[in-house]
């Protein structure tokens, strides 16, 4: 009997087809899985059982020049809870009692909270006090984590705070000396790498540090405390007693560039930041300090840097004479003086001392429109200056080939139209005039300590010389007469020390006009006369009484510099020292 070979058929390679190709791919997903991809699903592995979070590292204290604490960090936590740790409603309960019993965070707050998003581990409080996380630790609640982070606190107050700044929920400087040098103060995080159980807590002991987080430097700044203080209760009383709707006290010593003082309102406030940030508008806005990012129109301040130029381009001296007719026709434009007045025959320190326009313009006439504007270029004029604090406004002059130049904008340029520069600007600008002709970049820092306590101290920068000594010192004399000179009694003359200064009194253009119901009154002084160690500038807005830059803001100049140099030890020089 004959045995026939069976013969395949699909009963059989059919199935044998099918598990053929399913051990086929399961053998490449095997591959795919522990071989191909074995280092990102290990990854992934590791990542449930790790948790990972930013350690901020301690940001630098500001201080100011005598070491005194403007802003300093301290330690704080950050709370998250973990709702996969709670087994039962009990649970729940029962740690949200106790977490809003020791944080004195509302517990509806919490549970709002808890409620606004799906996620498993939910931030609750940011910044929690030190003291209120340890007992949160010890109470070990399950699923509760904290993380260190460090809170921004400011010994002194409000004081400075335009200056200083502030920072942002993320520990970056968000406006003044935080923002301007925030790598420096922030220093380097570091991360926390921890193991975590299958609810996502951290395991007891489990946690440890990848990298150390590198401590930020302290920045020791040129204000002096006393000296702010004094500038910002100062301003505030002139602004009251003048009705203005805002204004500026900036001290500098004009040798170094030191900035001393800087008081500015509008102000942001530390008490108040939440709502002034919520009501920011252009005109008043925490992210920004006026001193630097506002522009003005100068008005007879400009006389000195106008005299300045003359002199030192040997076109004028002090004594030079001409005869003011109360009118000087430019191009069929007829520019007046000031108050109308007619002054005859004056002196080109008769013309800083009754702040006459058509000297101004006779005195810029006789350098020329070219060398006149570059000598507004050499001051600084119409460029930033450097100065340590965001968003510093250049300032603007037209010149020849700018559009719409007239041969009237250069000649009003000389008694402080037609050009806007910012406080800042104008104060380098004077200082150059009176400390021996060196154009010097005002600042904020005057040094930094490095982590291992080393002191970077800041160094003065010269940009360049602008005028000779000698000029320096003729302009210096004259602002001096300016001062001495004061026959209406209204008190621009400090009392125990020779001072030197120039007032300005500009109408705030409007839509190619000025506008005589508002103003900017300001004055510019120094002292002591032949040394000086503080160069003021006294600036308010809008007075509504409407008196004069002499009238407003000599007065407080004077008062100002008398307490000021009587607090730096500074000898009087005249008068008998009052009683502090």
């Amino acid at each position: 009997m004959t045995i026939q070979k069976a013969r395949p058929t699909r009963r059989v390679w059919l199935p044998a087809v099918t598990l053929g190709l399913f051990g086929a791919i399961l053998a490449a997903r095997l591959i795919q899985l522990q071989v191909l991809q074995h280092h990102a699903y290990a990854a992934q592995a590791r990542n449930e059982l790790l948790g990972d979070s930013t350690i901020y590292a301690r940001r630098g204290a500001i201080l100011d020049r005598n070491g005194g604490a403007l802003a300093v960090s301290v330690a704080t936590w950050d709370v998250y809870l973990n709702t996969r740790a709670w087994r039962d409603q009990t649970t729940r309960n029962h740690v949200l009692d106790r977490v809003a019993t020791i944080t004195k965070i509302p517990r509806t707050t919490i549970e709002t909270t808890l409620d606004s998003t799906p996620a498993v581990e939910i931030r609750i409080a940011s910044d929690l006090p030190f003291e209120l996380g340890q007992q949160l630790i010890q109470a070990d609640l399950p699923g509760v984590v904290l993380l260190q982070n460090t809170d921004r606190i400011h010994p002194e107050g409000d004081l400075a705070a335009a200056i200083i700044g502030f920072i942002g929920a993320d520990n970056t400087g968000h406006a003044g000396i935080e923002a301007y040098y925030n790598e420096l103060l922030q220093g380097k995080p570091g991360r926390a790498i921890y193991e975590r159980d299958s609810l996502g807590d951290p395991i007891p002991y489990g946690q440890y540090l990848a990298t150390q987080p590198t401590p930020g430097n302290d920045l020791v700044l040129t204000i002096d405390r006393y000296l702010q203080r004094l500038a910002e209760r100062t301003l505030a009383e002139a602004i009251e007693e003048h009705r203005a709707a805002g204004g500026t006290i900036l001290v500098m010593d004009p040798n170094t560039g030191e900035i001393l003082a800087n008081a500015t309102l509008p102000s942001v406030r530390y008490t108040t930041l939440q709502e002034d940030i919520a009501s920011a508008t252009e005109k008043r806005s925490p992210f920004k300090n006026f001193t630097v990012t506002d522009t003005y129109e100068p008005g007879s301040v400009m006389k000195v840097i106008t005299a300045a130029a003359a002199i030192d381009a040997g076109v004028v001296t002090p004594d030079t004479t001409y005869t003011d007719n109360g009118t000087v026709d430019v191009e069929g434009v007829l520019l007046k003086n000031w108050d109308d007045g007619v002054y005859g025959q004056q002196t080109m320190t008769g013309v800083l001392q009754h702040s006459i326009n058509t000297g101004a313009v006779f005195m810029q006439q006789k350098l020329g429109t070219t060398l006149f504007q570059s000598y507004l270029e050499a001051f600084g004029f119409g460029k930033p200056t450097g100065v340590d604090l965001p968003g510093e406004a250049t300032g603007f002059f037209r010149r020849p080939h700018d559009p719409g130049y007239s041969p009237v904008d250069v000649a009003t340029q000389s008694f402080g139209q037609s050009i806007s520069v910012t406080p800042v600007q104008l104060m380098q600008a004077v200082a150059a005039c009176i400390n021996g002709g060196n154009l010097i970049t005002p600042h904020f820092l005057k040094a930094r300590i490095q982590p291992d306590g080393t002191r970077i101290e800041i160094q003065p920068t010269i940009v360049r010389r602008v005028i000779t000594q000698a000029a320096s010192d003729a302009v210096r004399n004259m602002m001096g007469q300016v001062v001495a000179q004061d026959p209406d009694g209204w008190g621009r003359n400090p009392t125990h020390y020779t001072a030197g200064g120039k007032s300005g009194t500009a109408n705030i253009p409007v839509w190619g006009t000025y506008n005589d119901d508002e103003q900017i009154v300001s004055f510019m002084g120094f002292a002591p006369l032949q040394n000086p160690r503080l160069l003021v500038l006294v600036r308010l807005d809008q007075n509504r009484n409407l008196l004069t830059g002499t009238q407003a803001a000599g007065p407080i100049f004077a008062n100002y510099i008398d307490q000021a140099l009587r607090y730096l030890g500074v000898p009087p020089e005249k008068g008998t020292r009052s009683t502090p």
